[in-house]
């Protein structure tokens, strides 16, 4: 059997593989003298995990990441978002093509005020930035001995890598064109996925006033791939909800409010719903 490696596969594969190995390193060096973390495999619904005060039990970097992995399909309310995304993604599916060929696509009409102003959200939301910004944030942590810092690195590390690979799998299976008909990688948007991603496990950390913001910079990068003609409007609100459910994946045992993050359906279209957790 031959296998063929495509190359639109290389760029990302290749980043989140340097990532893993670096951070992986970095996990092996001698444990943080600061309190250990309570595993993120212990999930809402499941029975509690006993923890052990030794970090040397604590899961290894890859055996984490399988965890991550693990959990984004296996909690009830994930499953939740990961429907009501599907649902949101084909209630906006008939607008797809409107907005596609509508004032909004800059490429299309013209509108140079409009492509400048949706411009940097290509480099903000790209898998580069994200995963660069996530390292570096690990790092500083390490650097400064601050260990709030490091677990917020850390935690951004693995959203961006679990979100990278969930998005490039879908990427694959589906196929769908784009609307400018550069590949058929449309479906679901990496920029979404990726920033929205980054913005819950914000969100999480640091409540809604760091977190309000960062889903503010998600939305505008979901808009400029639409501006930008790269995706359709199923696309962005498709990966919006990839990347929700990953953030929240990986921060099960910090999330400091009692809201609730998930994609809607409304009568306009489609968005984020936020909601107050009994």
């Amino acid at each position: 059997m031959n296998i063929r490696l495509h190359r639109s596969w290389i760029a990302p594969g290749l980043v989140v593989l340097l990532a893993a190995i670096n951070f992986a390193g970095a996990m092996d060096e001698e444990p943080d003298p600061s309190p250990a973390r309570p595993s993120t495999s212990q999930v809402p619904g499941n029975p509690p995990v006993p923890q052990s005060s030794n970090p040397k039990q604590q899961p290894t970097f890859f055996k984490q990441l399988a965890i991550d992995f693990k959990n984004v399909f296996t909690t009830r309310e994930n499953l939740w978002i990961l429907g009501g995304g599907l649902g949101a993604s084909l209630a906006v599916k008939p607008l797809d093509d409107a907005i596609s060929n509508g004032r909004f696509n800059s490429e299309g009409s013209g509108g140079v005020g409009l492509d400048r102003v949706f411009e940097s959200g290509e480099i903000v939301g790209g898998a580069l930035f994200q995963i660069g910004t996530a390292v570096t944030t690990f790092w500083m942590g390490k650097l400064f001995a601050n260990p709030e810092l490091e677990n917020f690195g850390r935690d951004l590390v693995r959203a961006q890598i679990v979100t990278q690979g969930l998005t490039q799998a879908g990427k694959h299976a589906v196929r769908r064109m784009r609307p400018d008909g550069s590949s058929k990688k449309s479906f679901p948007s990496g920029h979404s996925s990726g920033t929205f991603a980054t913005a819950t496990v914000i969100q999480r950390h640091f409540g809604w006033r760091l977190g309000g913001p960062a889903y503010g910079l998600a939305s505008y990068v979901a808009a400029s791939r639409l501006s930008e003609n790269k995706h359709y409007l199923s696309d962005v609100v498709f990966g919006a909800a990839v990347g929700i459910l990953v953030g929240r994946t990986v921060t099960f045992d910090v999330g400091q409010s009692r809201f609730q993050v998930s994609a809607a359906v409304v009568p306009a279209g489609a968005g984020v719903r936020v909601s107050l957790a009994p």
